[in-house]
């Protein structure tokens, strides 16, 4: 058993991780698939979802879009012509969710976090500055994440998966430890370094540093052992055990996946990359799956009020793929 910086049992870290993730914290959000009837387990399949942005009413609008409120159906008049328009459904999957609770973020020096210091909160239990991704607030100390502690002290498997870049902020604060979130390209050399199993959406930020005078990120995935694909025939051909690192066939605004709106006909939606994701990580040890919805976000600071929505409904079609997951082991799926 080894203890932490701060004196703390690393084993009793990620007992604490597993009771936090019985929550829903808003604002980044996420959600557990645990009944309120279930006997107390240890799991062994866990799925953290993130809506990077979200808070309540990016979901209530969601929700009343979709045509019913949480005291029941509603009549919603939609000024659209186009089928296409009108969501499958009528609720949100994680609405009807047995447990849910709310929280206040905030982070080191401020009330109004970023996607950094809020992340780094979720996936160390540690407060840092904003911009800041898993060092305290002198920049010098590293925090280790529960998902390189699970990685290390269980051999689970990990999958990091957003719909902007995966070395942005939120899928950073998974693997990286940098004193700002711009280091794009060290960002990118931690990502490969982690050796975690799954990555998955939009493509890398900077691959060859600002100045592109450096090796590509992808080239040195690719020396590392990693299936590096960019077409979505290449990614529906990964197998379980596969290493890969999936970048997004099709690539819209700063190489994010596209607003959910905006997806041509055969695009692989964020449900589809969690669905590979759980075919390749599946082992018997166990995994841990870490989804963003980022443009969610990305959409709420362009004032998109319909792109949030859908982005928003896209995750909840995303959490869908963990609860079929769930159905299959829920005595040992978080």
């Amino acid at each position: 058993m080894t203890k932490g910086r701060n004196g703390e049992n690393s084993e009793e870290t990620v007992r604490n991780f597993f009771k936090l993730l019985a929550a829903i914290a808003l604002g980044i959000a996420f959600f557990a698939l645990t009944p309120a009837h279930a006997k107390e387990f240890t799991p062994k399949y866990v799925f953290l979802f993130i809506g990077d942005g979200m808070s309540y009413p990016q979901v209530q609008s969601a929700v009343y879009y979709s045509g019913k409120d949480a005291g029941g159906i509603v009549d919603v008049v939609k000024n659209s012509t186009n089928p296409d328009d009108s969501p499958a459904g009528g609720s949100l999957s994680f609405i009807d969710f047995p447990v849910a609770g709310s929280a206040q973020t905030y982070d080191a020096t401020s009330f109004a976090p970023d996607s950094a210091s809020t992340a780094t909160s979720i996936l160390t239990g540690k407060k840092t500055h904003s911009n800041s991704i898993n060092v305290d607030i002198t920049k010098k100390i590293k925090f280790r994440t529960i998902a390189e502690q699970l990685k290390a002290q269980k051999g689970w498997k990990i999958g990091v998966l957003s719909t902007v870049n995966l070395n942005h902020a939120t899928p950073a604060a998974m693997y990286a430890h940098q004193a700002s979130r711009k280091s794009n390209y060290p960002i990118g050399l931690e990502l490969i370094a982690s050796g975690f199993e799954y990555f998955a959406g939009g493509a890398l930020m900077e691959p060859q540093d600002k100045n592109k005078d450096k090796t590509s990120i992808y080239d040195l995935a690719n020396q590392s052992g990693y299936k590096v694909v960019f077409t979505q025939n290449d990614a529906a051909a990964l197998k379980n055990g596969d290493k890969a690192i999936v970048v997004a066939e099709t690539l819209a605004d700063e190489d994010a996946m596209s607003y959910d709106q905006d997806r041509k006909s055969g695009e692989w939606a964020l449900r589809d990359y969690v669905k590979k994701g759980i075919e390749v990580l599946d082992n018997k040890k166990g995994f841990f799956m870490m989804v963003e919805g980022g443009k969610i976000d990305w959409a709420c600071h362009a004032n998109d009020a319909r792109s949030s929505i859908a982005d928003t409904i896209a995750l909840s079609d995303a959490v869908e793929e963990a609860i079929t997951f769930y159905n299959k082991h829920p005595n040992e799926t978080l």
